[in-house]
């Protein structure tokens, strides 16, 4: 499978051409370019939050405990004295950051459930949730940034597969087939479970305005979106061509020395 470098670079060059597509599609408000890039860059690497001490697991869980031991202690404020607001929020924050990730890795399995479609489906609808009834966003931003994590978590899974394939020996590995998957198809539990709170994400999830995107719109986002996907893709194949063109040059370089 891919690393964690791999990933991250990925998500950057698939966010970039995300987020230029849309902001030319007219649909990214001013000064959320950069928010929404964030966000594609956190989607692509959320899936690897099942494997036990991976950095996106450790990097997930330290900015949870942060942002629940805020929640529950910001309340509290001039109801109890400031040492005991600090010990609650510390004592939160260890809680999250040591015991309810621990139960959480027990709980799953590296390139389980959350190496699927469920998955991304999950933690794009989470996002929008998240974004339009904590966060106060507009539906059409919510969704927008629940789009934008679901596009750099499908980059991850993909990753995954590509890197499941080895050209040079010409062999497939054994891990193809475990990332981009509709379910797990090893734990029907927890497929059931996600299911479930996928359905009910999408059920408290806001209403888009069917006016958002007009028929006439459509065509023309389509047009910016995919020539930024050529121009993108035709940089990087140019760049493999010379690459490979270099590394031929140098064999022959050697094979006339010898």
């Amino acid at each position: 499978m891919a690393n964690f470098q791999t990933h991250l670079n990925g998500g950057i060059f698939v966010s970039v051409t995300a987020v230029l597509g849309l902001h030319g599609a007219g649909l990214v408000e001013q000064g959320a370019t950069l928010d929404y890039f964030a966000l594609g860059v956190a989607g692509s690497l959320l899936p690897d939050i099942d494997a036990d001490a991976s950095k996106p697991v450790r990097a997930f869980f330290n900015v949870l405990g942060v942002a629940v031991a805020f929640a529950m202690t910001l309340p509290l404020i001039g109801k109890f004295l400031p040492l005991e607001v600090a010990l609650i929020w510390v004592g939160v924050f260890l809680c999250v950051r040591y015991l309810i990730i621990e139960i959480f890795t027990r709980a799953t399995v590296h390139r389980g459930i959350w190496h699927s479609w469920l998955g991304i489906a999950a933690a794009a609808l989470a996002t929008v949730n998240i974004a339009h009834w904590t966060m106060d966003r507009t539906a059409e931003s919510a969704w927008i940034a629940g789009l934008m994590v679901g596009i750099g978590y499908l980059t991850h899974l993909v990753l995954d597969e590509l890197y499941s394939v080895d050209l040079l020996n010409s062999r497939v590995k054994r891990s193809f087939g475990t990332a981009l998957k509709p379910f797990s198809l090893t734990d029907p539990r927890s497929s059931l479970g996600m299911l479930a709170v996928v359905v009910a994400l999408a059920w408290f999830a806001p209403a888009l305005d069917r006016g958002l995107l007009p028929a006439e719109n459509l065509p023309q986002m389509a047009v910016v979106v995919a020539d930024r996907l050529v121009e993108t893709l035709g940089g990087l194949i140019e760049g493999a061509g010379l690459a490979v063109q270099s590394l031929i040059d140098w064999i022959r370089t050697g094979a006339a020395n010898l």
